[in-house]
């Protein structure tokens, strides 16, 4: 029984953000101007609590959701999908900034990710 209860509080460690320094909603909005002169636009959103991890993407041609679990190194946050483990993006904490890192952002300079108020 104790074994039991010493994995489940690690893998609900591993699960959520429990570092205050992580919790809260980000944003981070992506455009490129379309042959036609349209602009397609995706918005990120990244939200993290002590018991909640979802992750989303949104807009021109795209439509996702993810429930998921997250780990901590250093300045560096990974996210993950819950039921297969693959990686979905990490946060980078650098000089009192956050920066989102995703397959899905296609540039890695303008990558700034707000985070909201709380």
């Amino acid at each position: 029984m104790k074994k039991f209860c010493l994995l489940l509080l690690a893998f609900s460690v591993n699960t959520f953000a429990n570092i205050d320094k992580w919790n809260g909603t980000y944003h981070y909005y992506s455009s490129e101007e379309l042959p036609g002169g349209n602009v397609a636009t995706i918005e990120f959103i990244l939200t993290l609590t002590p018991k909640k991890c979802e992750y989303s993407i949104a807009g021109f041609q795209v439509d996702k959701s993810y429930i998921c679990k997250v780990k901590e190194k250093n300045n560096e946050l990974y996210f993950f999908k819950v039921q297969s483990g693959e990686k979905l993006g990490k946060v980078i904490f650098k000089k009192g900034k956050y920066y989102l890192y995703s397959d899905e952002v296609l540039d890695s300079k303008d990558n700034l990710f707000f985070k909201d108020k709380q």
